[in-house]
């Protein structure tokens, strides 16, 4: 009785935001961007009006830009001066800007949580960085986490690789429990779990067609039992960087870090034998993906496979929905 009372309860809430999604663009505070070029344009005028260097955080590439048009998900938020775009990921808006920091931002309430993030090195933040965190904390974000980058191939070696699987495959099967690709039936679970167990922040929306065709070019697999049940998830790197989830009564146990090298069995497959090679071949060739510096759970076991961070940093800062 008391999850269908939280189920109608959530269902409310996202109709009452619906509703108030549909306000804000009818009053032009959300402004639907209907293609490239008026992305592409928008930037350029904002850029020739600026008396001062104007100042991003949007590192989203063009493809990316791209599909998030497509699936109407891009929006041009209004504000006095600048120019602010909103990603809409589910549960909150991600915020790009483009501002000439010399004039204070300005942003109307949404009715979602507002993330805003800041990339830099560590140790080598520059002026201008420190200059954006101030800046955006004046206009209304809170600072809440860190994230580090991650170098993005394993230094575990082979043999011990295949040991520690093998191992992990047994203790599968001892509880009935097995890795495997998801099921179309079971990607709605699927989504369940990632949802409930990924940090809100870190989250991609994605739709069913795009998980379906995740699922069929091998990115996404899972833990599951010979009824079908979800116990721990795992996405490809590639797809966005990734992401390992565990239900919450199994966190600590063996199925994060065991799904964690299963995610990495073509790479050690396709391993070379000769020690050069192989030395070039693990050779860390960009990020991996981002880990929270407080996710001690995660450190441990991506440190397991000998990846270590790669001295990028990632600020986030929100500003909560008061609508």
């Amino acid at each position: 009785m008391e999850l269908e009372i939280k189920v109608m309860l959530n269902f409310i809430y996202k109709i009452k935001q619906w509703y108030q999604h549909q306000k804000l663009i009818k009053q032009g505070i959300l402004l639907p961007i209907e293609s490239y070029e008026q992305y592409t344009a928008l930037v350029k005028e904002v850029k020739a009006k600026s008396i001062e260097k104007v100042f991003t955080n949007c590192y989203l590439l063009p493809a990316e830009i791209k599909r998030l048009i497509s699936l109407k998900n891009f929006y041009q938020v209004k504000t006095e001066q600048g120019l602010a775009f909103a990603d809409d990921e589910g549960g909150y808006y991600y915020l790009f800007l483009y501002v000439d920091m010399q004039k204070p931002l300005i942003l109307l309430p949404l009715e979602k949580d507002i993330l805003v993030e800041n990339v830099y090195y560590d140790g080598r933040k520059t002026e201008i960085q420190c200059k954006f965190e101030e800046y955006v904390q004046n206009a209304g974000c809170v600072f809440v986490n860190t994230y580090n980058a991650i170098t993005d191939r394993p230094q575990l070696k082979p043999e011990k690789y295949w040991k520690k699987l093998e191992i992990f495959y047994k203790s599968l099967a001892k509880e009935g429990k097995k890795i495997t690709q998801p099921t179309e039936k079971q990607l709605k679970e699927f989504e369940l779990v990632y949802r409930e167990s990924i940090d809100k922040f870190v989250q991609k929306r994605y739709t069913k067609k795009e998980r379906k065709k995740q699922r069929n070019l091998g990115y996404l697999h899972c833990i599951d039992d010979e009824k079908g049940n979800i116990y721990a998830i795992a996405i490809c790197k590639v797809v966005h960087g990734g992401a390992i989830a565990t239900l919450k009564d199994y966190q600590g146990g063996i199925y994060s870090p065991g799904l964690l090298m299963y995610t990495y069995k073509d790479y050690y497959e396709s391993m070379p034998q000769e020690p050069e090679a192989q030395k070039e071949y693990m050779r860390s060739k960009g990020i991996g993906g981002w880990i929270a510096v407080d996710n001690i759970a995660s450190w441990k076991i991506h440190k397991m496979m000998g990846m270590t961070a790669t001295g990028k940093s990632m600020n986030q800062f929100v500003i909560k929905t008061t609508m």
